[in-house]
């Protein structure tokens, strides 16, 4: 949004004919106004008679400055004061942005009546919003961002009954939200956002009917959302994300029938989302985490077909994952997880043919998951663990050939590990520690060739560690203990570089341990198993074997080693 704002101010300079080709300029060389450039020496010696010829400058058909642009590709030297805005009375924009100007606001800046463009954002500049700026009463447009303003924001601000564009975000400015901010009926966008703004949102925010864009996100904002929202039936995107907002959602925003983005997220809100949320037909991105909110997912949630992402997730949300989920076909990510959601998992979740990314996890879903998940052929992290998952991993689970990350560990799931697993060759995270699973570790796991952690520990796997696991290069953390493997252990396994830990404790492994494991990069080695020798060059060539008895468990004191990198893979390649 902010780039957006600032190339629409550098786009407009070139749309402007230069002042050469409205008019012909005064001549006069004791014009103040062009004292006035001069003195700022901002460009350097020139004539005072050629003043609007400078690069930047407009002037209208009597030579007198109408409009200034000095963006990113002109850097002029010195502070904003150096310019005499007392003598440029006719100046009707003004534009610095992302220019080297440095120091505090004059406050001659306010006293320009016919000024209707300010645009100051991404400087060094500094102060305050002076009660004076609510003399500007032909402003239109106000930018800003990044300027290191603090203080309040005035009442008078409510005088600028021609504003479209107020944008204050990115700064210090603390206080509250005037309520003579309603005054604004002009508006198009504000944002006020990444301030350290308090108090509660103004109920006369309702009266900006011409609002399409609303941003309040990062302060300290409390109170609750009040109903008179529902009455900014123009408002396309909101966003009131990470402050202290509390109170439930009202039902008045399903009257916000254009609204395409609404961010909610990391509030203290509480109560149910209201079914009139599926009103909000053009809604594209929708996102309530990290809030208290709690009871049933309303299944009027399918009705928004144009979804692409939802996220629900950190709250209190309890009983079943509607069936009409699966109505939207546009959904790219969905984030239910850290509820308290519970029953099955709906097969209409197979519907969602352009998910990429799915996150059911740290819930108390049950029952087995629905082989439907087959048909997500487009999905790249899919995350079920800790829940109470039973039954088989479903062999149509194969037919997810972009998954890079899956994690269905700590739940209860039974069987053995489906062949089809070995399809899955984008794969770099594969954890199913902690279930009941049984039977042999499929040969087909050695086509995981770009795979980089595997955790089948705390199962029943039986049978041997077969030699295709020498075919995984890019393995780096390996973790087999807790299960009923039994044979040796395969001299293939020294073929893996990278791999930096490995526990394969807890089994009933025999003999010995390949001194073809030296050549690894392995850190940590944890071997329980009484049968097991290690020759003298296994011993040397390894960085650390450590050896734990059985009735200590796992290391770390941990139920698993992924335990110690809960947000997997990303967390796991940086220890």
């Amino acid at each position: 949004m902010l780039i957006a704002i600032t190339m629409a101010a550098i786009i407009s300079l070139f749309l402007v004919p230069s002042s050469a080709k409205l008019s012909s300029p005064s001549l006069v060389s004791s014009s103040e106004e062009a004292k006035a450039l001069i003195n700022s020496g901002w460009w350097g010696n020139f004539s005072s008679t050629n003043h609007c010829n400078l690069r930047g400058i407009t002037c209208n058909g009597a030579g007198s400055v109408i409009r200034m642009v000095l963006p990113y590709f002109y850097y002029p030297s010195g502070i904003l004061s150096d310019m005499n805005w007392s003598s440029l009375p006719n100046l009707q924009y003004l534009n610095v942005s992302d220019s080297s100007l440095s120091g505090g606001i004059p406050s001659e800046i306010y006293t320009l009546s016919k000024l209707t463009h300010l645009d100051l954002s991404f400087t060094n500049l500094e102060g305050v919003l002076p009660p004076t700026l609510g003399n500007l009463t032909q402003f239109v447009h106000l930018n800003m961002v990044y300027t290191n303003i603090n203080g309040s924001i005035p009442s008078s601000i409510g005088n600028l009954g021609a504003l479209t564009h107020l944008y204050l975000s990115s700064n210090e400015l603390s206080g509250t939200i005037p309520p003579e901010i309603g005054n604004l009926k002009s508006l198009v966008e504000m944002d006020m956002s990444s301030n350290i703004l308090h108090g509660s949102i103004p109920s006369s925010i309702g009266n900006l009917s011409a609002l399409t864009y609303l941003s309040f996100h990062s302060n300290q904002l409390n109170g609750y959302i009040l109903s008179e929202i529902g009455n900014l039936k123009s408002l396309a995107e909101m966003d009131m994300s990470s402050n202290i907002l509390s109170g439930s959602i009202p039902p008045s925003i399903g009257h916000l029938s254009n609204l395409t983005i609404l961010y909610l997220y990391s509030n203290k809100l509480s109560g149910y989302i209201p079914p009139e949320i599926g009103n909000l037909k053009s809604l594209v991105e929708m996102d309530m985490s990290y809030n208290n909110l709690n009871g049933s997912i309303s299944s009027s949630i399918g009705d928004l077909s144009a979804l692409t992402y939802l996220s629900l997730c950190s709250n209190q949300l309890r009983n079943c994952i509607p069936p009409e989920i699966g109505n939207l076909k546009s959904l790219v990510q969905m984030k239910m997880n850290s509820n308290i959601l519970n029953g099955s998992i709906p097969p209409s979740i197979g519907h969602l043919s352009n998910l990429t990314n799915l996150y059911l996890y740290s819930n108390q879903l049950s029952g087995p998951i629905p082989p439907s998940i087959g048909n997500l052929k487009t999905i790249s992290y899919l995350n079920l663990h800790s829940n109470q998952l039973s039954g088989y991993i479903p062999p149509e689970i194969g037919n997810l050939k972009s998954l890079v990350e899956m994690d269905m560990s700590s739940n209860i799931l039974n069987g053995s590990i489906p062949s089809s697993i070995g399809n899955l060759r984008t794969l770099t995270y594969l954890n199913l520690h902690s279930n009941q699973l049984s039977g042999y570790i499929p040969p087909e796991i050695g086509n995981l060739m770009h795979l980089a952690v595997m955790d089948m520990s705390s199962n029943i796997l039986n049978g041997s560690i077969l030699s295709s696991i020498g075919n995984l290069s890019s393995l780096t953390y390996l973790y087999l203990f807790s299960n009923k493997l039994n044979g040796p252990i395969p001299c293939e396994i020294g073929k893996l570089k990278k791999l930096g830990r490995v526990d394969m404790g807890h089994n009933n492994l025999h003999g010995s341990v390949p001194r073809e494991i030296g050549n690894s990069a392995a850190q940590e080695i944890l071997m329980t198993e009484p049968c097991l020798v290690f020759s003298m060059v296994f011993l040397f060539n390894c960085f650390m074997v450590s050896f734990y008895p059985r009735s200590v468990g796992p290391p770390f004191g941990a139920s698993s080693p992924f335990d110690i990198f809960p947000e997997g893979l990303e967390q796991a390649e940086a220890v």
